[in-house]
Protein backbone atom coordinates (compact mmCIF):
# COMPACT_ATOMS: atom_id res chain seq x y z
CA UNK A 1 0.00 0.00 0.00
CA UNK A 2 0.76 3.47 -0.92
CA UNK A 3 1.76 5.38 2.36
CA UNK A 4 1.04 8.90 0.58
CA UNK A 5 -2.37 6.72 -0.31
CA UNK A 6 -4.71 9.13 2.09
CA UNK A 7 -3.16 12.00 0.29
CA UNK A 8 -4.99 11.24 -2.63
CA UNK A 9 -8.51 12.17 -1.51
CA UNK A 10 -7.00 16.25 -0.83
CA UNK A 11 -8.78 18.47 -3.21
CA UNK A 12 -8.76 21.82 -4.15
CA UNK A 13 -10.71 24.09 -6.42
CA UNK A 14 -8.67 27.52 -7.07
CA UNK A 15 -11.92 28.95 -5.58
CA UNK A 16 -11.77 27.74 -2.13
CA UNK A 17 -8.38 29.85 -2.18
CA UNK A 18 -10.85 33.38 -1.69
CA UNK A 19 -11.86 32.22 1.89
CA UNK A 20 -8.81 32.30 3.11
CA UNK A 21 -8.25 35.40 2.45
CA UNK A 22 -10.12 37.34 5.06
CA UNK A 23 -7.41 35.12 7.11
CA UNK A 24 -4.76 35.98 5.71
CA UNK A 25 -5.13 40.03 5.26
CA UNK A 26 -4.40 40.29 8.95
CA UNK A 27 -1.33 38.20 8.95
CA UNK A 28 0.06 40.82 5.64
CA UNK A 29 -0.63 43.72 7.78
CA UNK A 30 0.70 42.33 10.09
CA UNK A 31 4.21 42.33 8.55
CA UNK A 32 3.31 45.85 7.10
CA UNK A 33 3.17 47.14 9.95
CA UNK A 34 6.66 45.54 11.14
CA UNK A 35 8.46 46.81 8.06
CA UNK A 36 6.79 50.63 8.55
CA UNK A 37 8.21 50.61 12.00
CA UNK A 38 11.29 50.35 10.47
CA UNK A 39 10.70 53.35 8.49
CA UNK A 40 9.08 55.39 10.99
CA UNK A 41 12.76 54.84 13.23
CA UNK A 42 13.08 55.20 16.73
CA UNK A 43 11.10 57.98 18.60
CA UNK A 44 8.89 58.41 16.10
CA UNK A 45 5.02 59.39 16.07
CA UNK A 46 3.72 55.66 15.53
CA UNK A 47 0.25 56.78 15.33
CA UNK A 48 0.85 55.68 11.77
CA UNK A 49 0.66 52.25 12.69
CA UNK A 50 -2.55 52.01 13.86
CA UNK A 51 -4.15 53.66 11.08
CA UNK A 52 -2.23 50.95 9.22
CA UNK A 53 -3.53 48.00 11.57
CA UNK A 54 -7.08 49.67 11.34
CA UNK A 55 -7.58 49.35 8.06
CA UNK A 56 -6.01 45.47 7.36
CA UNK A 57 -8.69 45.25 9.79
CA UNK A 58 -11.25 46.90 7.68
CA UNK A 59 -10.57 45.13 4.99
CA UNK A 60 -10.69 41.76 6.56
CA UNK A 61 -14.06 42.95 7.62
CA UNK A 62 -15.14 43.58 4.32
CA UNK A 63 -13.70 40.16 2.61
CA UNK A 64 -15.32 38.19 6.04
CA UNK A 65 -18.61 40.11 5.21
CA UNK A 66 -18.49 39.27 1.32
CA UNK A 67 -17.17 35.83 1.17
CA UNK A 68 -18.09 34.22 4.58
CA UNK A 69 -21.25 35.74 5.43
CA UNK A 70 -23.50 34.09 1.85
CA UNK A 71 -21.40 30.84 2.40
CA UNK A 72 -23.48 27.80 3.85
CA UNK A 73 -21.21 25.89 5.71
CA UNK A 74 -20.00 23.34 3.21
CA UNK A 75 -16.71 22.68 4.05
CA UNK A 76 -13.91 23.78 1.69
CA UNK A 77 -9.95 23.86 0.99
CA UNK A 78 -10.04 19.69 1.51
CA UNK A 79 -12.49 20.00 4.68
CA UNK A 80 -10.35 22.00 6.86
CA UNK A 81 -12.28 25.13 6.56
CA UNK A 82 -16.34 25.17 6.57
CA UNK A 83 -17.00 29.36 6.02
CA UNK A 84 -20.68 30.38 6.80
CA UNK A 85 -22.18 33.25 8.79
CA UNK A 86 -21.56 31.97 11.97
CA UNK A 87 -17.55 32.69 11.40
CA UNK A 88 -18.58 36.15 9.92
CA UNK A 89 -20.41 37.57 13.14
CA UNK A 90 -17.32 36.18 14.82
CA UNK A 91 -15.06 37.32 12.95
CA UNK A 92 -16.86 41.31 13.35
CA UNK A 93 -16.55 40.96 16.80
CA UNK A 94 -12.51 39.81 16.84
CA UNK A 95 -12.07 42.64 14.51
CA UNK A 96 -13.53 45.63 16.43
CA UNK A 97 -11.80 44.46 18.92
CA UNK A 98 -8.89 44.62 17.82
CA UNK A 99 -9.28 48.04 15.75
CA UNK A 100 -10.67 50.04 18.82
CA UNK A 101 -7.57 48.83 21.13
CA UNK A 102 -5.39 49.38 18.28
CA UNK A 103 -6.12 52.95 18.40
CA UNK A 104 -6.93 53.52 21.74
CA UNK A 105 -2.97 52.87 22.61
CA UNK A 106 -1.59 54.72 20.13
CA UNK A 107 -0.38 57.70 21.83
CA UNK A 108 1.74 55.52 23.85
CA UNK A 109 4.59 56.54 21.43
CA UNK A 110 4.55 60.18 22.18
CA UNK A 111 6.03 62.13 25.51
CA UNK A 112 3.79 64.45 26.73
CA UNK A 113 5.32 67.40 25.53
CA UNK A 114 5.80 65.65 22.29
CA UNK A 115 9.17 65.55 22.03
CA UNK A 116 11.20 62.23 23.82
CA UNK A 117 10.10 58.92 24.05
CA UNK A 118 11.16 56.26 26.45
CA UNK A 119 11.11 53.09 23.95
CA UNK A 120 11.50 51.17 27.11
CA UNK A 121 7.99 52.19 28.34
CA UNK A 122 6.46 52.67 25.35
CA UNK A 123 4.52 49.88 23.79
CA UNK A 124 2.79 51.12 20.66
CA UNK A 125 5.48 50.12 18.34
CA UNK A 126 5.58 47.62 15.41
CA UNK A 127 5.83 44.53 17.59
CA UNK A 128 2.39 45.35 19.23
CA UNK A 129 0.74 45.83 16.31
CA UNK A 130 2.20 43.04 14.34
CA UNK A 131 1.17 40.52 17.03
CA UNK A 132 -2.48 41.97 17.56
CA UNK A 133 -2.74 40.97 13.75
CA UNK A 134 -1.07 38.15 14.19
CA UNK A 135 -2.63 36.84 16.61
CA UNK A 136 -6.16 37.98 14.94
CA UNK A 137 -5.47 36.06 12.15
CA UNK A 138 -4.94 33.10 14.40
CA UNK A 139 -8.65 34.06 15.66
CA UNK A 140 -10.28 33.97 12.79
CA UNK A 141 -8.52 30.76 11.85
CA UNK A 142 -10.48 29.20 14.55
CA UNK A 143 -13.58 30.51 13.59
CA UNK A 144 -14.35 28.71 10.75
CA UNK A 145 -11.93 25.16 11.23
CA UNK A 146 -13.63 22.47 10.08
CA UNK A 147 -10.68 20.27 11.00
CA UNK A 148 -8.79 19.21 14.45
CA UNK A 149 -5.52 20.12 13.33
CA UNK A 150 -6.34 22.99 11.58
CA UNK A 151 -8.55 24.52 14.46
CA UNK A 152 -5.30 23.31 16.88
CA UNK A 153 -2.95 25.12 14.64
CA UNK A 154 -5.34 28.07 14.80
CA UNK A 155 -5.45 28.40 18.65
CA UNK A 156 -1.62 28.02 18.91
CA UNK A 157 -1.21 31.06 16.30
CA UNK A 158 -2.99 32.76 18.56
CA UNK A 159 -1.87 31.74 22.07
CA UNK A 160 1.97 32.05 21.01
CA UNK A 161 1.14 35.85 19.68
CA UNK A 162 -0.95 36.51 22.88
CA UNK A 163 2.30 35.21 25.02
CA UNK A 164 4.68 37.60 23.41
CA UNK A 165 1.75 40.17 23.97
CA UNK A 166 1.72 39.58 27.70
CA UNK A 167 4.96 40.06 28.21
CA UNK A 168 5.55 43.35 26.06
CA UNK A 169 6.58 45.31 28.88
CA UNK A 170 10.22 43.72 29.09
CA UNK A 171 11.11 46.02 31.81
CA UNK A 172 8.55 44.90 33.98
CA UNK A 173 9.01 42.46 36.08
CA UNK A 174 4.97 41.97 37.03
CA UNK A 175 4.79 41.20 33.26
CA UNK A 176 6.78 39.12 32.73
CA UNK A 177 5.07 37.10 35.73
CA UNK A 178 1.87 37.41 33.85
CA UNK A 179 3.64 36.11 30.27
CA UNK A 180 5.17 32.91 31.92
CA UNK A 181 1.70 32.01 33.79
CA UNK A 182 -0.24 32.52 31.17
CA UNK A 183 2.30 30.19 29.42
CA UNK A 184 2.59 27.78 31.58
CA UNK A 185 -0.98 27.34 31.80
CA UNK A 186 -1.64 27.61 28.20
CA UNK A 187 0.88 24.60 27.33
CA UNK A 188 -0.89 22.42 29.90
CA UNK A 189 -4.50 23.22 27.97
CA UNK A 190 -2.39 22.63 24.85
CA UNK A 191 -1.66 18.90 26.54
CA UNK A 192 -5.49 18.24 26.85
CA UNK A 193 -6.45 19.63 23.26
CA UNK A 194 -3.74 17.81 21.69
CA UNK A 195 -4.59 14.42 24.13
CA UNK A 196 -8.73 14.61 23.83
CA UNK A 197 -7.81 14.97 19.76
CA UNK A 198 -6.17 11.87 19.64
CA UNK A 199 -8.42 9.83 21.85
CA UNK A 200 -11.31 11.22 19.55
CA UNK A 201 -9.99 10.18 16.37
CA UNK A 202 -8.85 6.71 17.86
CA UNK A 203 -12.77 6.56 18.34
CA UNK A 204 -13.82 7.89 15.48
CA UNK A 205 -11.13 7.91 12.49
CA UNK A 206 -11.60 11.70 11.50
CA UNK A 207 -10.56 14.71 12.76
CA UNK A 208 -13.57 17.07 10.37
CA UNK A 209 -16.12 18.55 12.60
CA UNK A 210 -18.48 17.84 9.60
CA UNK A 211 -17.75 13.90 9.24
CA UNK A 212 -17.40 13.73 13.14
CA UNK A 213 -21.25 14.98 13.77
CA UNK A 214 -22.31 12.12 10.82
CA UNK A 215 -20.15 9.48 12.12
CA UNK A 216 -21.98 6.24 14.08
CA UNK A 217 -19.33 5.54 17.08
CA UNK A 218 -19.30 2.09 17.77
CA UNK A 219 -20.45 0.94 21.43
CA UNK A 220 -16.85 -0.40 21.93
CA UNK A 221 -15.08 3.16 21.01
CA UNK A 222 -17.66 5.22 22.90
CA UNK A 223 -16.08 4.98 25.95
CA UNK A 224 -12.72 6.05 24.27
CA UNK A 225 -14.70 8.85 22.22
CA UNK A 226 -16.38 10.61 25.64
CA UNK A 227 -12.87 10.83 27.16
CA UNK A 228 -11.83 12.33 24.06
CA UNK A 229 -14.56 14.91 23.88
CA UNK A 230 -14.43 15.59 27.89
CA UNK A 231 -10.67 16.65 27.86
CA UNK A 232 -11.47 18.88 24.31
CA UNK A 233 -13.84 20.24 26.67
CA UNK A 234 -11.60 21.10 29.55
CA UNK A 235 -8.79 22.76 27.27
CA UNK A 236 -11.31 25.02 25.70
CA UNK A 237 -12.48 25.86 29.25
CA UNK A 238 -8.85 26.40 30.00
CA UNK A 239 -8.79 28.86 27.22
CA UNK A 240 -12.12 30.86 27.80
CA UNK A 241 -11.55 30.87 31.76
CA UNK A 242 -14.12 29.32 33.13
CA UNK A 243 -14.44 28.23 36.53
CA UNK A 244 -12.33 25.95 38.13
CA UNK A 245 -10.09 26.68 35.46
CA UNK A 246 -9.87 30.52 35.69
CA UNK A 247 -6.52 30.74 38.36
CA UNK A 248 -4.65 32.05 34.84
CA UNK A 249 -7.16 34.89 34.05
CA UNK A 250 -6.12 37.69 37.15
CA UNK A 251 -2.38 37.30 36.79
CA UNK A 252 -2.31 37.40 33.21
CA UNK A 253 -4.68 40.50 33.19
CA UNK A 254 -3.14 42.49 35.93
CA UNK A 255 0.10 41.15 33.98
CA UNK A 256 -0.24 42.38 30.68
CA UNK A 257 0.03 46.02 29.56
CA UNK A 258 -4.07 47.18 29.65
CA UNK A 259 -4.30 47.24 25.72
CA UNK A 260 -3.06 43.50 25.77
CA UNK A 261 -5.82 42.91 28.63
CA UNK A 262 -8.31 44.40 26.93
CA UNK A 263 -7.54 42.68 23.52
CA UNK A 264 -7.20 39.13 25.66
CA UNK A 265 -10.32 39.85 27.02
CA UNK A 266 -12.19 40.16 23.77
CA UNK A 267 -10.39 38.38 20.72
CA UNK A 268 -9.74 35.23 22.86
CA UNK A 269 -13.10 35.00 24.83
CA UNK A 270 -14.39 35.54 21.25
CA UNK A 271 -12.29 33.12 18.87
CA UNK A 272 -12.76 30.35 21.95
CA UNK A 273 -16.34 30.23 22.51
CA UNK A 274 -17.21 30.50 18.27
CA UNK A 275 -14.52 27.50 18.36
CA UNK A 276 -15.99 25.46 20.83
CA UNK A 277 -19.38 26.23 19.78
CA UNK A 278 -18.41 24.44 16.27
CA UNK A 279 -16.39 21.62 18.54
CA UNK A 280 -19.50 21.08 20.37
CA UNK A 281 -21.94 20.49 17.32
CA UNK A 282 -19.38 17.70 16.31
CA UNK A 283 -19.27 15.96 19.57
CA UNK A 284 -22.73 16.06 20.39
CA UNK A 285 -23.98 14.67 17.66
CA UNK A 286 -21.72 11.74 17.22
CA UNK A 287 -22.59 10.86 21.12
CA UNK A 288 -19.12 11.44 22.43
CA UNK A 289 -20.45 13.95 25.37
CA UNK A 290 -21.64 11.03 27.32
CA UNK A 291 -25.14 8.78 27.75
CA UNK A 292 -28.24 10.28 28.22
CA UNK A 293 -29.10 11.50 32.05
CA UNK A 294 -32.94 12.66 32.54
CA UNK A 295 -33.23 13.26 28.57
CA UNK A 296 -29.55 15.35 27.61
CA UNK A 297 -26.01 14.43 27.34
CA UNK A 298 -23.78 13.98 30.59
CA UNK A 299 -21.38 16.65 29.08
CA UNK A 300 -24.34 19.01 29.52
CA UNK A 301 -25.05 18.36 33.32
CA UNK A 302 -21.13 19.02 34.01
CA UNK A 303 -21.47 22.17 31.86
CA UNK A 304 -23.91 23.24 33.81
CA UNK A 305 -22.61 22.94 36.70
CA UNK A 306 -19.14 24.58 35.47
CA UNK A 307 -21.35 27.63 34.47
CA UNK A 308 -22.86 27.88 37.83
CA UNK A 309 -19.47 27.58 39.59
CA UNK A 310 -18.43 30.33 36.81
CA UNK A 311 -20.93 33.00 37.42
CA UNK A 312 -20.81 32.66 40.89
CA UNK A 313 -16.96 32.45 41.29
CA UNK A 314 -16.39 35.70 38.19
CA UNK A 315 -19.13 37.99 40.16
CA UNK A 316 -17.74 37.14 44.01
CA UNK A 317 -14.12 37.48 42.91
CA UNK A 318 -14.77 41.10 41.13
CA UNK A 319 -16.34 42.45 44.40
CA UNK A 320 -13.39 43.03 46.34
CA UNK A 321 -10.80 44.42 43.70
CA UNK A 322 -9.57 47.36 43.26
CA UNK A 323 -7.24 47.06 40.24
CA UNK A 324 -8.99 47.72 37.10
CA UNK A 325 -7.67 44.73 35.09
CA UNK A 326 -8.10 42.51 37.85
CA UNK A 327 -11.84 43.33 38.30
CA UNK A 328 -12.32 43.63 34.29
CA UNK A 329 -10.55 39.53 34.87
CA UNK A 330 -13.19 38.43 37.19
CA UNK A 331 -15.75 40.86 34.98
CA UNK A 332 -14.93 38.34 32.09
CA UNK A 333 -14.81 34.81 34.03
CA UNK A 334 -18.70 35.79 34.93
CA UNK A 335 -19.43 37.19 31.22
CA UNK A 336 -17.50 33.04 30.37
CA UNK A 337 -20.60 31.92 33.00
CA UNK A 338 -23.33 33.72 31.10
CA UNK A 339 -22.11 32.40 27.62
CA UNK A 340 -21.97 29.14 28.90
CA UNK A 341 -25.86 29.48 29.92
CA UNK A 342 -25.87 29.16 26.39
CA UNK A 343 -23.61 26.47 25.77
CA UNK A 344 -25.50 24.41 27.97
CA UNK A 345 -28.95 25.22 26.10
CA UNK A 346 -27.19 24.12 23.04
CA UNK A 347 -26.03 20.86 24.01
CA UNK A 348 -29.70 20.06 25.21
CA UNK A 349 -30.50 19.00 21.53
CA UNK A 350 -28.30 16.10 21.65
CA UNK A 351 -30.11 14.24 24.20
CA UNK A 352 -33.02 12.14 24.08
CA UNK A 353 -35.72 14.36 25.22
CA UNK A 354 -39.49 13.84 24.68
CA UNK A 355 -39.34 17.71 23.24
CA UNK A 356 -36.66 17.52 20.71
CA UNK A 357 -38.27 20.15 18.24
CA UNK A 358 -38.06 22.61 20.82
CA UNK A 359 -34.46 21.29 21.96
CA UNK A 360 -33.46 22.23 18.50
CA UNK A 361 -35.12 25.68 18.34
CA UNK A 362 -33.40 26.21 21.83
CA UNK A 363 -29.85 25.35 20.25
CA UNK A 364 -30.61 27.92 17.33
CA UNK A 365 -31.73 30.44 19.92
CA UNK A 366 -28.93 29.57 21.68
CA UNK A 367 -26.30 29.91 18.71
CA UNK A 368 -28.28 33.12 17.55
CA UNK A 369 -27.59 34.62 21.76
CA UNK A 370 -24.12 33.53 21.82
CA UNK A 371 -23.42 35.91 18.74
CA UNK A 372 -25.64 38.74 19.49
CA UNK A 373 -23.77 38.70 23.01
CA UNK A 374 -20.29 38.68 21.49
CA UNK A 375 -20.61 41.13 19.83
CA UNK A 376 -21.64 43.30 22.64
CA UNK A 377 -19.40 42.05 25.01
CA UNK A 378 -16.28 42.69 22.75
CA UNK A 379 -17.97 46.68 22.22
CA UNK A 380 -18.54 47.34 25.86
CA UNK A 381 -15.17 46.11 26.71
CA UNK A 382 -13.21 47.44 24.01
CA UNK A 383 -15.09 50.97 25.62
CA UNK A 384 -13.81 50.12 28.83
CA UNK A 385 -10.42 49.67 28.33
CA UNK A 386 -10.13 52.56 25.63
CA UNK A 387 -11.12 54.63 28.20
CA UNK A 388 -8.38 52.92 30.29
CA UNK A 389 -6.16 53.33 27.63
CA UNK A 390 -6.65 57.02 26.87
CA UNK A 391 -5.98 57.62 30.39
CA UNK A 392 -2.95 56.24 29.97
CA UNK A 393 1.22 56.84 29.34
CA UNK A 394 4.32 55.99 29.93
CA UNK A 395 4.90 55.68 33.87
CA UNK A 396 0.69 56.85 34.16
CA UNK A 397 -0.88 53.45 34.39
CA UNK A 398 -4.20 53.27 36.13
CA UNK A 399 -3.20 50.49 38.90
CA UNK A 400 -6.45 51.78 40.85
CA UNK A 401 -9.84 52.37 40.73
CA UNK A 402 -8.99 55.84 42.74
CA UNK A 403 -6.71 56.56 39.22
CA UNK A 404 -10.79 57.01 37.65
CA UNK A 405 -11.77 59.40 40.86
CA UNK A 406 -13.38 62.69 39.35
CA UNK A 407 -12.84 61.67 35.44
CA UNK A 408 -16.36 62.89 34.72
CA UNK A 409 -15.27 66.51 35.78
CA UNK A 410 -12.40 66.38 34.00
CA UNK A 411 -13.18 64.19 30.76
CA UNK A 412 -16.85 64.35 30.91
CA UNK A 413 -17.14 62.34 27.40
CA UNK A 414 -14.42 59.31 28.52
CA UNK A 415 -16.44 59.18 31.76
CA UNK A 416 -19.77 59.03 29.93
CA UNK A 417 -18.62 56.30 27.63
CA UNK A 418 -17.19 54.21 30.06
CA UNK A 419 -20.40 54.50 32.31
CA UNK A 420 -22.27 53.31 29.14
CA UNK A 421 -20.02 50.07 28.47
CA UNK A 422 -20.21 49.29 32.31
CA UNK A 423 -24.03 49.15 31.79
CA UNK A 424 -23.76 47.22 28.96
CA UNK A 425 -22.05 44.40 30.80
CA UNK A 426 -24.11 44.92 33.72
CA UNK A 427 -26.93 43.89 31.42
CA UNK A 428 -29.13 47.45 31.67
CA UNK A 429 -31.82 48.09 29.14
CA UNK A 430 -30.71 50.56 26.18
CA UNK A 431 -27.65 48.62 25.66
CA UNK A 432 -25.95 46.34 23.41
CA UNK A 433 -25.40 43.68 26.70
CA UNK A 434 -28.88 43.73 27.86
CA UNK A 435 -30.28 42.51 24.35
CA UNK A 436 -27.20 39.83 24.46
CA UNK A 437 -28.27 38.44 28.29
CA UNK A 438 -31.98 38.44 27.38
CA UNK A 439 -31.29 36.08 24.44
CA UNK A 440 -29.26 34.24 25.71
CA UNK A 441 -30.96 34.00 28.87
CA UNK A 442 -34.27 33.16 26.95
CA UNK A 443 -32.43 30.44 25.30
CA UNK A 444 -31.73 28.84 28.62
CA UNK A 445 -35.47 29.03 29.50
CA UNK A 446 -36.74 27.40 26.21
CA UNK A 447 -34.27 24.75 26.56
CA UNK A 448 -35.35 23.80 30.58
CA UNK A 449 -32.57 25.37 32.79
CA UNK A 450 -34.51 27.69 34.44
CA UNK A 451 -32.58 26.63 37.68
CA UNK A 452 -29.58 28.23 35.79
CA UNK A 453 -30.76 30.89 34.30
CA UNK A 454 -32.41 32.52 37.83
CA UNK A 455 -28.82 31.72 39.20
CA UNK A 456 -26.95 33.68 36.56
CA UNK A 457 -29.72 36.66 36.95
CA UNK A 458 -29.20 37.21 40.31
CA UNK A 459 -25.41 36.89 39.53
CA UNK A 460 -26.15 39.82 37.06
CA UNK A 461 -27.51 41.72 39.59
CA UNK A 462 -24.51 41.06 41.85
CA UNK A 463 -22.58 42.41 39.54
CA UNK A 464 -24.37 45.76 39.29
CA UNK A 465 -22.59 46.50 42.89
CA UNK A 466 -19.17 46.75 40.99
CA UNK A 467 -19.82 48.20 37.75
CA UNK A 468 -21.81 50.94 39.56
CA UNK A 469 -19.09 51.30 41.82
CA UNK A 470 -16.43 52.41 39.44
CA UNK A 471 -19.37 54.97 38.06
CA UNK A 472 -19.61 56.42 41.67
CA UNK A 473 -16.01 56.92 41.47
CA UNK A 474 -16.08 58.68 38.20
CA UNK A 475 -18.87 60.81 39.07
CA UNK A 476 -19.05 61.53 42.73
CA UNK A 477 -15.59 61.80 43.54
CA UNK A 478 -13.30 64.94 43.37
CA UNK A 479 -10.22 64.70 40.62
CA UNK A 480 -7.26 63.48 42.40
CA UNK A 481 -4.02 65.54 41.47
CA UNK A 482 -1.57 63.22 39.56
CA UNK A 483 -4.25 60.58 38.50
CA UNK A 484 -3.76 59.57 34.76
CA UNK A 485 -6.70 61.14 33.60
CA UNK A 486 -5.82 64.78 36.01
CA UNK A 487 -4.71 66.43 32.61
CA UNK A 488 -5.64 64.11 29.64
CA UNK A 489 -7.30 66.13 26.86
CA UNK A 490 -4.25 66.65 24.74
CA UNK A 491 -4.72 66.90 21.11
CA UNK A 492 -2.10 63.63 20.43
CA UNK A 493 -4.77 61.43 21.46
CA UNK A 494 -7.60 61.94 18.43
CA UNK A 495 -6.92 58.16 18.19
CA UNK A 496 -8.27 56.61 21.16
CA UNK A 497 -10.95 59.74 21.54
CA UNK A 498 -12.20 57.69 18.46
CA UNK A 499 -11.97 54.56 19.53
CA UNK A 500 -13.96 55.72 22.88
CA UNK A 501 -16.87 57.04 20.58
CA UNK A 502 -17.01 54.40 17.84
CA UNK A 503 -17.12 52.00 21.44
CA UNK A 504 -19.90 54.23 22.84
CA UNK A 505 -22.17 54.93 20.17
CA UNK A 506 -22.31 51.17 18.93
CA UNK A 507 -23.05 50.22 22.42
CA UNK A 508 -25.86 51.96 22.56
CA UNK A 509 -26.82 51.81 18.91
CA UNK A 510 -27.08 48.06 18.93
CA UNK A 511 -29.58 48.12 22.56
CA UNK A 512 -31.98 51.01 21.04
CA UNK A 513 -32.21 49.64 17.21
CA UNK A 514 -29.49 46.69 16.14
CA UNK A 515 -29.43 47.13 12.50
CA UNK A 516 -31.23 44.42 10.77
CA UNK A 517 -28.37 43.61 8.52
CA UNK A 518 -26.64 42.20 11.69
CA UNK A 519 -29.62 40.74 12.84
CA UNK A 520 -30.12 38.68 9.50
CA UNK A 521 -26.56 37.66 9.60
CA UNK A 522 -26.68 36.88 13.12
CA UNK A 523 -29.93 34.18 12.70
CA UNK A 524 -28.36 33.19 9.49
CA UNK A 525 -25.12 32.34 11.71
CA UNK A 526 -27.37 30.13 13.72
CA UNK A 527 -28.65 28.68 10.94
CA UNK A 528 -25.50 27.72 9.30
CA UNK A 529 -24.70 25.67 12.72
CA UNK A 530 -27.96 24.22 13.61
CA UNK A 531 -29.17 21.58 11.42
Amino acid sequence: MDPLSPLSSLSYDVGDFLYVIPIAIPALFGMIVLILDIYLGRGSNKTPLALTSGLGCLLTAVAAWALWAPATGAPVMAGTLAPSAFGAVAALAILIGTTLIGFSVAHHSQSADGVGVDLGRSIAHGELYGLLLFATSGMLAMTIANDMVTFFVAIETLSIAVYALTGVERRRARSAEGAMKYFVLGAFSAAFLLYGMSLLYGATGTMRLDVLAETAIKPSDLPMATVGGTLILIGLLFKVGAVPFHAWVPDAYEGAPSAVTGFMSIGVKVAAFAGMFRIVEGLGACGALGADLAGSPVGSWVLWFVAALTVIGGNAGALTQRNPRRLMAYSGIAHTGYLLVALVAFTRQFGHSSDALNMTYAAHDAAAGLLFYLLAYALANAGVFAVINHLERRGEDVDSLDDLAGLAHTQPRSALVMAVCLLSLAGIPGTAGFLGKLWVFRAGVASGDVGLVVLALMASAISLYYYLRIVVIMYMREPQAGTAGASSEDPQRWCSRLAILVAGVLTIWLGVYPPNAILKLVVDGAQALVH
